[in-house]
């Protein structure tokens, strides 16, 4: 019994619980609260009577709210603009319209938005994915200011209403009244390549419309622009469309462009869905008439701004000039090099130019992209490596200033024949590779490529928004030679009728163990009296200090490649090519007028490259060494001599010219041989009878003495360890008269190295001469030269 009223208790305390617990709770007895909402934005005012017809508001308006609900929570608004008497907007056909920004309404005027996770790329108007509810708790209204297009200030509502977590819309939407006025826009017509008044333009152009609008805060924002075209003769009378002209009534507009600034207008008219221009009249080069675009300007609170008019000729026959920024001239245009190398065989090993190259970094550093060599036939050459990577870049004839792409960017569209520019734009650009369409999978030949109806061939046709439309990598290229095709297809469809190519050779590097021969590099300006030509170029050949040995034996002159084969597209540095070079097992680079200028700094490229791939190198040259070549090396930072022939290239007296003043040069006459600093070698005696008269007698000061003044010589103290002394300074006797060496002088360059030699660590062998070889016994420098040869090829 009292386990019964113990169960009892339970129950009813249970009850009592449960009563309590619901009292609250929504239902009948206890109903949602609809939610409220008021605008808080200052502007607008509560009814119709509050407005004020002297003083009206800027038509822009952003507009905020405020909603509650006591029982739960608001998150979803709606929002309309109605007319002054509360009814939805309405066109000329009756149809409901939004304004400008919030276009795409309902039947009673509620603005649609896209629903959470919609596709934005499918027009709002065109989705089924759209609600007038939004999250946003304000709203950018661009409210009407006008009666048919003219500036009037116009009464329009703006109403907002909300709901609640239970889908509960407020009892009253909050409205305000808006007394909106707006400035008179004004219209400009252009072009996307200029001003267009009075000129002769293509059959495919962008016309431009732009507003100038004075309202505040507001800016130079339109809602589109609406235009027509007429033809008219030289008396200024309008060419009805029946006889060639225009149907002038007829205006078109931007609504429906992505930029409602631009329109693109050709002699194609998509079936009667788009204006097309037709051609001027043009007679034995006389115009006969001209057309005539008028274009106006509608702003956001939908006036409508007066007539811009331009007239100009439309002309065919234009086409684009296609420019492969290589160095080379197309079309009679020159160009700047923009076109880069990199791979295991061909690099820099520094940064050429004041921007980011391709490169890469490797164990022994960043190896840097270079443009490809110019061989000693013009030709463009590379090395290859499986890394191999070209770097292509095109564009067309008026693209950047001075058609160079490290310049400014000007992009306008000339004529190939007269240099005209006619307005057009560059759409494609048709691409091939070896002989076909050039191979880009991102974009599949069966969708992209391109067969030209006149010529046959075939391309691969780039849009120019793609990412390879004006720059891509050839990679994966074997040896040989190849061949690119480019060219520019414009507004107009209109193909460049002669594109612009780039022919090149990869070449297979000659391993060092393959390489045979002399070629000497000819770095003398010629001189009658220092260094006559003829006489060097045969000294250096196989009818003088070659004259006994059996291999091949080449020259090249760097002045004459300069004037002939060789484009500037290293800078103003490199003439010779390391394609050139790298066949021949050694290289004698000789600039013996000794006090003169020698360019073997500005060549550090193509000797880094052949010494690298295993040559060999001999550098002739005198007092030049010094205050030339060094000097140039220190400024660039170039290491070639201290990394192949061992002098520390960095210090001051690394290299040190003797007497190379004009003084000195008269007075001390010092250098009368080289005196062997090893037991195979023997004295280098000075040429005699020598071409140079000033060598055997000093007509100012009467000395007789056989001797070469301006040479320069090598201090043991920054010579590499394993770097060995092959020659000394053979110094005349010292003397107590003006024009002889003190014992001090006799004695510190008696010791001097004139000549040395260093073999890296990877093999090769390089000599440094001092003085100038053609300078000394034809007979005494072939024993010599055979010898280091001999070494050479041992």
């Amino acid at each position: 019994m009292l386990k019964l009223k113990y169960v009892v208790f339970v129950a009813l305390l249970l009850s009592a619980v449960l009563i309590i617990s619901s009292c609250g709770r929504k239902g009948s007895l206890n109903p949602n609260l609809k939610p409220t909402i008021e605008i808080t934005s200052y502007g607008g005012v509560e009814n119709s009577t509050m407005i004020d017809s002297t003083n009206s508001i800027s038509f822009q308006q952003k507009i905020y709210w405020w909603a509650e609900d006591e029982d739960g929570v608001v998150d979803q608004f709606a929002y309309r603009i109605l007319d002054e008497n509360g009814n939805p907007l309405q066109d000329e056909d009756g149809l409901t319209i939004g304004v400008p920004g919030n276009t795409v309404v309902d039947d009673e005027g509620w603005v649609y938005h896209y629903q959470p996770g919609a596709d934005g790329t499918i027009p709002l108007a065109e989705t089924d994915a759209r609600t007038i509810w939004t999250d946003e708790v304000y709203a950018i209204i661009n409210f009407p200011a006008n009666a048919n297009g003219d500036s009037i200030p116009v009464t329009s509502i703006f109403e907002v209403k909300c709901k609640d977590n239970r889908d509960e819309e407020c009892e009253t939407p909050a409205r305000k009244y808006y007394y909106a006025s707006s400035r008179v826009p004004e219209c400009n017509i252009g072009s996307s390549k200029g001003d267009i008044n009075g000129a002769t333009i293509g059959t495919g152009i962008v016309f431009t419309f732009n507003i100038q609008d004075e309202d505040q805060f507001v800016g130079n924002e339109p809602y589109y622009f609406k235009f027509r075209f007429e033809k008219q003769d030289k008396l200024g009378n309008v060419i009805p469309e029946s006889e060639g002209g225009y149907n002038d009534s007829l205006w078109w507009d931007t609504k429906d462009q992505d930029k409602v600034g631009e329109y693109f207008v050709s002699l194609d008219d998509a079936g009667g869905t788009r204006p097309a221009m037709k051609l001027n009249t043009i007679e034995n080069g006389v115009v006969k008439d001209s057309t005539y675009l008028y274009a106006r300007a509608i702003d956001l609170a939908g006036i409508v701004s007066e007539v811009d008019t331009v007239a100009f000729v439309v002309k065919e026959g234009f086409y684009p000039s296609t420019l492969i920024y290589s160095g080379l001239k197309y079309a009679g245009k020159s160009t700047t090099n923009d076109i880069m190398v990199l791979g295991r065989n061909h690099y820099t090993t520094y940064n050429p130019v004041s921007r980011i190259i391709p490169s890469i970094f490797t164990s022994s550093g960043y190896q840097y992209s270079s443009p490809f060599w110019v061989n000693k036939n013009g030709d463009f050459t590379c090395f290859y490596s499986n890394d191999l990577k070209i770097y292509m870049h095109w564009g067309y004839n008026g693209e950047y200033e001075q058609n160079n792409p490290n310049l400014k960017g000007v992009e306008k569209v000339y004529d190939e024949q007269t240099s005209t520019q006619y307005f057009s734009a560059i759409k494609f650009f048709d691409l091939r590779l070896d002989g076909g369409p050039y191979n880009y999978p991102p974009l599949p030949g069966s969708e992209y490529n391109f067969t030209d109806p006149e010529t046959g061939k075939e391309w691969l046709r780039v849009p120019i928004q793609e990412d390879i439309a004006k720059k891509t990598i050839l990679a994966g290229l074997e040896p040989g030679v190849h061949r690119f095709e480019v060219r520019a297809v414009d507004l107009q469809n209109e193909p460049d009728q002669t594109p612009a190519e780039i022919e090149f050779e990869i070449i297979e590097t000659i391993p060092a163990e393959e390489k045979e021969g002399i070629l000497v590099l000819d770095d003398t300006p010629a001189n009658d009296n220092f260094s006559p030509e003829a006489l060097i170029d045969s000294l250096y050949s196989k009818m003088g200090f070659f004259a006994d040995y059996p291999g091949r034996v080449d020259q090249l002159d760097r002045k004459e490649l300069s004037e002939t084969t060789w484009i500037d597209i290293h800078w103003s540095r490199d003439v010779f090519s390391p394609t050139d070079l790298q066949e021949y097992k050694t290289v004698i680079y000789h600039a013996d007028y000794p006090n003169e200028k020698i360019n073997f700094a500005l060549e550090y490229d193509v000797m880094e490259l052949y010494l690298q791939g295993g040559g060999n190198l001999i550098l002739s040259g005198g007092a030049n060494l010094d205050f030339e070549l060094q000097t140039a090396l220190i400024n660039s930072s170039f290491p070639i001599l201290q990394k192949y022939f061992g002098i520390d290239y960095e210090e001051e007296d690394a290299i040190v010219a003797f007497a190379t003043k004009w003084v000195d040069i008269q007075l001390k006459r010092y250098f009368i041989n080289a005196q062997p600093a090893i037991a195979t070698f023997e004295t280098l005696s000075i040429l005699q009878p020598h071409f140079n008269d000033k060598v055997e007698y000093n007509v100012l000061t009467q000395d007789s003495t056989l001797s070469i003044a301006p040479v320069a010589y090598f201090p043991e103290e920054y010579l590499a360890e394993n770097t060995e002394v092959l020659y000394r300074f053979g110094c005349k006797e010292a003397g107590d008269d003006p024009l002889s060496p003190s014992n001090a002088e006799y004695d510190y360059l008696s010791q001097q190295p004139v000549a040395v030699k260093n073999v890296t660590n990877i093999g090769n062998k390089c000599y440094i001469f001092g003085f100038p070889l053609s300078y000394m016994d034809t007979e005494d420098v072939s024993d010599m030269l055979m010898q280091i040869i001999a070494e050479i090829e041992e």
